[in-house]
Formats: C-alpha cells, sequence, structure tokens
C-alpha cells in the first residue's frame, strides 16, 4: 500500500500560527534567550529527550490486551483482535507505539489512519502520521472536521486522533513545548552559551601582571618570550621588567552553569510530570516512597495512567462494540522476589489463588493438580469444629 504522506519532498505547511501548536521543524518560535524552539531542536536538550524517551519507552514495551465485561467480571477476549496482536502497519507495536508517544509528549496530540479493515470493516491495523504531514480545520458547513494528509483529505472515518491535552473548541492538542517555549528555550540558550564559552577559549587561563607601562610592540614581544619560553614544556618559565605571572581560575559553577541546567531540568521533569530522579537528577528526593517498588507505583499511578488514557481510549473506540483495550501494567508494579511470593503466600493460604494462577502470574507453564484451592482448617464458622466429622443427613435411610 502506497502512503501519500511519505514523500521526500512537502510541498504544504501545516502550521497557520496557532499558538497552541508547535510550528514545523523548518520554522519555530523565537523566545526571549535568542534562540527558535522547534520539536527537534527541543528534543536537543538533554532533560527534554530523557522525559520523552522514558515516556515512549514505558509506553511501548507494555503488553496491550483486549477485553469485555460480562456482569461485573472482566475477561480477556479470546481469541484476541488483530488489531491488538499486530496494530501497526509495517511497524512493530514497539516502535508504533514509541511514535504515537513521542508526538503525544511533543505536540500534545498524535494522528494515525486506519490502514487495513476486516471483513466486517473494522480496523485491523494503523499507521501513525508525521505531525508535519497533517492538517484539521473547521468544517464551514457545519459538519465534522476536515482532516488532511499531505494535502489530500482523508475520510473521517479512517482518521485517529489522540489529544493528550486539549481545551474547548480546539481542533489541535495543547503542545507541551509550545506552552514551555520560554523555559525550554532558556535551557538551549545556556547549552549553546556554554559549548561555545568552552570552544571559543574566549577566557584566558592565565595573566603576565607588571606594574610598568608597555606598548603595544612590548606586549607583544613580552607575550612571544613567555609562549616561546613555556609553551608546552616543563622547564620552568624566565620572567624579566617586573612580570609577573598569575593563573585565573573558573569555578564550575562559573563555566557550565551548573545551577541554571538543573533549574531548567527539575522544571522540564515538572512539564512532563516526571519525578526529576528518574531522569537522572539523583540529588532530589521524591515522597513517593523508599523503595523501588513504592517509586514504581508512584510514577504508574500519578504519571503513566494519565499518558495511557488516552492511547486506550482511542484503541477502544475501533474495537466491536462491548470490548475495549487496556496496557498491562502489571509487570511495572511487580515488587522484588521476597514481596511478590510472600503476596503469593498470602493469597494462597487465604484460598483466592491457586498454583496455576500464581505460577502465570510468574509467566511459568502450569502444573498437575495445580488447579485446586486450599481452605484453612482453622477457619469456620462460629461455633464450629472444622475436624469434627459432618452429620449425615437426616433423610438417608440407612441400607
Amino acid at each position: 500500500m502506497k502512503w501519500p504522506w511519505r514523500r521526500e519532498q512537502r510541498d504544504i505547511n501545516p502550521f497557520w500560527g496557532d499558538p497552541n501548536r508547535i510550528p514545523l521543524n523548518s520554522d519555530g518560535y523565537g523566545v526571549a534567550a535568542g534562540v527558535y524552539v522547534t520539536d527537534l531542536q527541543a528534543m536537543q536538550l538533554v532533560a527534554v529527550n530523557a522525559c520523552v524517551r522514558l515516556l515512549a519507552d514505558s509506553v511501548a514495551g507494555l503488553p496491550l490486551d483486549a477485553y469485555r465485561k460480562r456482569g461485573s467480571i472482566r475477561e480477556a477476549v479470546e481469541p484476541a483482535p488483530s488489531l491488538i496482536v499486530a496494530p501497526f502497519a509495517d511497524l512493530t507495536t514497539f516502535e508504533g507505539m514509541w511514535q504515537l508517544v513521542a508526538c503525544l509528549a511533543l505536540k500534545g496530540e498524535a494522528l494515525a489512519v486506519a490502514a487495513s479493515r476486516d471483513r466486517f470493516e473494522f480496523v485491523t491495523s494503523i499507521i501513525p502520521v508525521h505531525p508535519d504531514c497533517w492538517t484539521v480545520e473547521h468544517n464551514r458547513d457545519g459538519g465534522a472536521p476536515i482532516y488532511k494528509v499531505d494535502g489530500e483529505r482523508i475520510p473521517n472515518a479512517d482518521v485517529i486522533h489522540i489529544r493528550r491535552f486539549s481545551l474547548p473548541g480546539e481542533l489541535h492538542g495543547l503542545s507541551p513545548i509550545a506552552a514551555a517555549r520560554q523555559g525550554i528555550g532558556l535551557g538551549l540558550a545556556a547549552e549553546r552559551f556554554g559549548a561555545r564559552f568552552f570552544g571559543d577559549s574566549a577566557n584566558p587561563s592565565s595573566v603576565l601582571e607588571t606594574e610598568q607601562n608597555l606598548t603595544r610592540e612590548q606586549a607583544q614581544l613580552n607575550q612571544k618570550l613567555w609562549k616561546d619560553s613555556h609553551g608546552g614544556r616543563r622547564h620552568p618559565a624566565m620572567l624579566s621588567g617586573g612580570l609577573k605571572w598569575r593563573p585565573i581560575s573558573i569555578t564550575p559553577e562559573e563555566s557550565q552553569f551548573l545551577a541554571t541546567r538543573s533549574y531548567q531540568r527539575d522544571e522540564i521533569a515538572m512539564l512532563f510530570g516526571i519525578p526529576p530522579h528518574m531522569i537522572g537528577a539523583v540529588d532530589k528526593s521524591t515522597s513517593w516512597g523508599t523503595g523501588i517498588e513504592q517509586q514504581g507505583i508512584g510514577f504508574v499511578t500519578y504519571t503513566l495512567t494519565n499518558w495511557l488514557n488516552p492511547i486506550e481510549a482511542a484503541f477502544s473506540s475501533l474495537l466491536p462494540r462491548g470490548q475495549f483495550a487496556r496496557m498491562n501494567v502489571n509487570a511495572l508494579l511487580r515488587g522484588d522476589m521476597k514481596a511478590r511470593f510472600d503476596a503469593y503466600v498470602s493469597a494462597r493460604n487465604a484460598g483466592w489463588l491457586n498454583v496455576n494462577e500464581i505460577r502465570e502470574l510468574e509467566d511459568r507453564a502450569p502444573v498437575a493438580n495445580g488447579d485446586d484451592y486450599i481452605q484453612p482448617l482453622n477457619m469456620g464458622p462460629l461455633g464450629s469444629d472444622p475436624l469434627a466429622t459432618p452429620k449425615e443427613p437426616s433423610n438417608v435411610q440407612a441400607p
């Protein structure tokens, strides 16, 4: 199948000056720090890159499952729909989901189109569209919005538009990069200034001082003599005419702008809802707990769930009625081995998990006689003896 937006030359510009949408990579927002901010330029900032990567890696690595409700019981759909097994045309599930999350993080929205359908016209695969290649606008006739990919209108039934941040009446999602462009621009400007500082070597490493007034020729001659005397060799330097050598030292805070960069890193982590320690700010503490398990639960609960909800809703809308999609976050919520095994023992002794159900949670094959549940012998109705011989029913006649 040929996709029209995979052309190397693009003859349209989908950026119409919407302040809620980051512009094309060929354009950009000028900020007070004197730099232009686009999504690709923002990714050059290590903190932005780390946040986007963490979110995309975390979501793309989660299993996608389809369920249906039978009364109050949720059960998995068997066999799983094709959209769940291989949702992306020409891409692996990890690659396709990574692209969707990256678009959501940078643009605040993501667009995909239906790539194939089954005989019942249900979507069986989709393909993400690059943010620079599509536009959406209100229909002047009052109908559904008009979507165009590379200038060609796409039927609304084939459009999957996922918005992470949205405002009432807005067709586009609100871009985090555009909303925080001043802070991101400050971080980019600090990095570039620091790079030029070291690259140009604008600050001298030492100075030759004298109380005498020197002409330009005398100053240049003394400088040449110093370089000839000590340039690149370990011999002692010889100074005359009252010259004194004094080294110039620059603190790391001044040369690398550590305080400014650290502050911008924390702000960017806050923008994406990620605790700073998860992107390398190990000097920061977290109130989500002291162990890896507690911090993992906090990340899933307060950050990742909010990014999963719009994706799950989009996939659920493509499934048959009564079915819905869910990302399985159990792998991220698993504690250490001792904590898991203690929980399994408690569940097994309480009688609501059997051996095979526990083995399934640990990705192990079932065993024979592993489907039986056990019941503690020291528990029963008040006043009853669990070890007492059960009485024969009174209506049973002896032979």
